[in-house]
């Protein structure tokens, strides 16, 4: 597995890559939750056949972090230097937490490139961050792990100043490739899914092809709920996608 780094600009990005690019399945890029630091993919990186990108935004993990750009757009413009680096091209994108809404816009804007996308547990919205939320991730502990261990509190109120709501709804119809979305269905989980019906029918209605796949002993952490089941669920998406070219 290599590790290095990439420049966006004055903005330092840490990548995590392993495995080449194969003829035979697309390379996956995978796009974090909101805290998530490119380490959180390792489970990914090392269980997948193929070949795995995972990287760390602006202000999470070994990445550097700026005072300012956190909006949409300046993340599009940290998974851009990714791909410009690593080359990939005809690659899948997993999106998982507010990652899916960073890879719903990236998607939209280059999907002649992408062969498929894996929406995790995020209904189309890019939201905003209220002084409340910020104060909330700050003070948040994950699996006995304090969040700012993994995100600069700087980087959270950055989010906080610059981050504006994006509702993807109506340019659903827009994405002509296969999305597959990956739903938690335990209602008793500590962390609940984040899949309504409502956002459900939302999905069901603009996007095509679409497929949900239900992960009954999730809730929203599905990536570590039920790792063995997401990790399976991943391979069979990229084997399909491979298979789509023969």
């Amino acid at each position: 597995m290599k590790s290095y780094f990439v420049h966006n600009g004055a903005v330092v990005l840490h990548v995590l890559e392993n495995g080449e690019p194969s003829s035979t399945m697309p390379s996956l890029l995978v796009i974090g939750g909101l805290w998530e630091p490119a380490e959180r993919a390792i489970p990914l990186l090392s269980n997948l056949p193929g070949h795995t990108v995972s990287f760390s935004f602006r202000g999470r993990g070994l990445s550097s972090t700026p005072y300012g750009g956190y909006d949409l757009e300046d993340h599009l413009s940290d998974i851009a230097a990714v791909v410009t680096h690593t080359g990939i091209e005809h690659y899948c994108v997993l999106g998982f937490s507010r990652g899916a809404s960073y890879a719903l816009g990236w998607s939209l804007q280059n999907q002649e490139q992408i062969k498929g996308l894996i929406l995790v547990d995020q209904p189309p919205i890019h939201r905003s961050v209220s002084p409340e939320t910020v104060d909330f991730w700050c003070g948040l502990t994950y699996q006995q792990v304090p969040i700012l261990n993994y995100m600069r509190r700087e980087a959270l109120e950055g989010l906080g100043r610059d981050a504006e709501e994006m509702d993807f709804t109506s340019q659903l119809a827009q994405l002509k490739l296969p999305v597959t979305l990956f739903a938690g269905r335990n209602k008793a989980a500590e962390i609940p899914s984040d899949i309504s019906e409502e956002t459900l029918d939302k999905y069901k209605q603009y996007l095509s092809p679409f497929h949900v796949v239900e992960f009954l002993h999730s809730g929203h952490m599905i990536p570590d709920e039920e790792q063995q089941k997401y990790i399976a669920e991943v391979i069979l998406f990229l084997y399909e996608r491979g298979l789509a070219d023969v």
